[in-house]
């Protein structure tokens, strides 16, 4: 789970730094106002630097002998290596297994996840209640 985590949150820095007026343009089609764009992209320019620190800690949390729990941050480290590489695959492996998920461009993938997160959105969170299995 936390390589996965680790893909997805390099992936998508890694998709915005590289494609900024893509990113603009999904901002603007969500709804984003468009004389605030700027301070939108300048926060996801602020939360890229905070990844890089974010990964930078993790290594040397990993690689460093007395720290204790130090593998588990080998699954983030791993995530973004993996996604380092995806990242820098030939546009027809890239365009080849996104047609294999079942999506046209990385913007789809984009619109899949939003649409599904407004799914989540749709919950009636009034109803949740939290529950043990341990004994009281």
């Amino acid at each position: 789970m936390m390589s996965g985590l680790g893909f997805g949150l390099a992936l998508a820095a890694l998709f915005a730094a590289n494609n900024p007026e893509t990113v603009q343009a999904l901002l603007v089609r969500s709804g984003w106002p468009v004389q605030f764009i700027h301070y939108a992209t300048n926060g996801l320019g602020l939360l890229i630097l905070g990844l890089i620190v974010f990964y930078l800690m993790n290594v040397v949390r990993l690689v460093k002998p007395r720290t204790t729990g130090r593998l588990d941050s080998a699954g983030l480290i791993v995530g973004a290596v993996a996604a380092i590489a995806v990242s820098n695959l030939d546009q027809a492996h890239l365009q080849s297994g996104l047609q294999y998920a079942g999506f046209e461009s990385p913007a789809d993938v984009l619109t899949f996840a939003q649409a599904r997160t407004s799914d989540i959105a749709n919950i009636d969170w009034t109803s949740v209640v939290p529950v043990s299995s341990s004994p009281k």
